[in-house]
């Protein structure tokens, strides 16, 4: 159709070509918006399902050692600093360390807790997140 308007302009004068080529171009992109994606409808549709994080700090903080491994399985890597222990824990999408104190009963406990990177270069990821994706 484009085409059809600019050969017929060929004896026109130039500003007469014009006046014919800006109506088609508009009709055509009025076209084209018209059978374009619309927003969904979501009207009547069930809200969205709340899923409830796999881990929380709470869930950690102030458990021992054995309660912390039932929870997130078993530590790949255990090393005892001084009177304490670093736990490092695979996760989906994040390594978290855990790192147990003694408390007042002689016990450890874990104190700290902090999410890390799976791989050397990645960024240090959410720990609220890492805790929540288990």
């Amino acid at each position: 159709m484009i085409a059809a308007c600019l050969r017929n302009t060929a004896s026109s004068p130039l500003a007469h070509g014009a006046a014919r080529i800006v109506p088609v171009l508009a009709a055509v992109g009025a076209v084209s918006c018209a059978g374009g994606p619309s927003a969904p409808d979501t009207a009547g549709a069930p809200p969205p399902v709340q899923v409830a994080p796999a881990y929380e700090r709470r869930d950690i903080l102030g458990a021992d050692g054995e309660a912390v491994d039932a929870l997130l399985g078993a530590p790949a890597l255990v090393r005892r600093e001084g009177a304490g222990e670093f736990r490092r824990y695979a996760l989906r999408a994040c390594s978290l360390i855990v790192i147990l104190y003694p408390d007042e009963n002689a016990g450890l406990v874990a104190k700290h807790v902090e999410a890390t990177a799976l791989h050397a270069g990645d960024g240090k990821p959410d720990l609220d997140a890492c805790l929540a994706g288990g």
